[in-house]
C-alpha cells in the first residue's frame, strides 16, 4: 500500500464529512430561524447573518479568480434570495468561458477557503502540535492542547470566523456545472497514461513532501469538524428545547 494513501484517504472522509455537516447545519440554521419566528424568509436571513464572513469570502474568491482568468465580472449581490427553489446567500455576474476557466472559477471559494481555514488553524490554534498529538495516540497531550486553545486572545472571534468559511466555502450547484467535462477530460488522460505506461514515477521525497502537505490540510479541516460538530450539538439542543416551549415542530426533508 502506498505510504500517502492513508493520508488521502482520512483527507478525503474530512472533505466529505465537513460537506455533509455544511448542509445539516446550513437546514438547521433555517429551521430555527422558522422556529423561532414562523417566516421562512426570517431562516434564510438567520442563515446569510451567521454565515456572513464564509458568504464575502465565497463570492470574492468567485471575482477575484474570474479577474486573474481574463474573465468580465458583473455585479455583487450580498443579499439572500430563492431562484428555481434554491436558497442563494450571494452572487457575482461573471463571463462565461471554456469549462477549464468556468471550473476554475467555480472551485475558488473551496481554495480560498482551504486557505483561510489553513491560516487560522496554524497562525492561530497550532493545529500541527494537535495534529501530531493525535498522530501519537498522545491523549493527554491532545487534551491539554485543545484546552488551551481556548486561551487564546478573541478565541471565539476566530472559532466563529473557522465556522462561518467551513460552512461557506463548498461549491454550489452552480458553481460545479462546468465541473463534469472537466472530469471526463482529465479522466481520459489519466487512463491513456495508464494504459500506455506513460505515468511518471514520483521520487520518495516527493512522497513524502506530497504526504506531509495533505496532513497540514487534513489536521485544518479536523479543527473545522471539531468546532462544527460542536455547534452543530448545540444547536440540536437549542431546538429541541425551542421546539418543546414554542410547541412548534420542524420536518425536514
Amino acid at each position: 500500500m502506498s505510504p500517502i494513501l492513508p493520508t488521502l484517504l482520512t483527507f478525503t472522509l474530512c472533505v466529505i464529512l465537513l460537506y455533509w455537516l455544511q448542509r445539516w447545519i446550513t437546514q438547521h440554521v433555517q429551521g430555527i430561524g422558522l422556529l423561532l419566528f414562523n417566516k421562512a424568509d426570517y431562516g434564510m436571513t438567520l442563515l446569510w447573518l451567521v454565515l456572513l464572513p464564509g458568504i464575502l469570502l465565497h463570492e470574492g474568491s468567485h471575482w477575484i479568480t474570474a479577474r486573474l482568468l481574463g474573465l468580465k465580472t458583473g455585479k455583487f449581490r450580498f443579499t439572500p434570495s430563492t431562484v428555481k427553489g434554491q436558497i442563494v446567500l450571494g452572487s457575482v455576474e461573471v463571463q462565461r468561458s471554456n469549462a477549464f476557466k468556468d471550473s476554475l472559477v467555480g472551485l475558488a471559494p473551496f481554495l480560498a477557503g482551504t486557505l483561510a481555514l489553513l491560516i487560522l488553524g496554524y497562525a492561530v490554534f497550532d493545529v500541527g502540535a494537535l495534529g501530531r498529538a493525535w498522530q501519537d495516540n498522545a491523549w493527554q497531550r491532545m487534551f491539554d492542547l485543545l484546552a488551551g486553545t481556548l486561551r487564546v486572545d478573541d478565541v471565539f472571534l476566530w472559532l466563529y470566523l473557522v465556522f462561518a468559511i467551513s460552512n461557506a466555502m463548498m461549491p454550489s450547484p452552480s458553481d460545479r456545472e462546468s465541473w463534469r467535462l472537466v472530469l471526463i477530460y482529465v479522466g481520459a488522460v489519466f487512463l491513456l497514461l495508464l494504459v500506455f505506461g506513460w505515468l511518471p514515477a514520483f521520487s520518495d521525497e516527493f512522497v513524502q513532501q506530497l504526504d506531509a502537505g495533505l496532513r497540514m490540510l487534513t489536521w485544518a479541516f479536523g479543527l473545522a469538524l471539531l468546532v462544527d460538530a460542536v455547534l452543530a450539538l448545540a444547536m440540536a439542543l437549542f431546538e429541541f428545547l425551542a421546539s418543546a416551549l414554542l410547541k412548534r415542530r420542524i420536518v425536514y426533508k
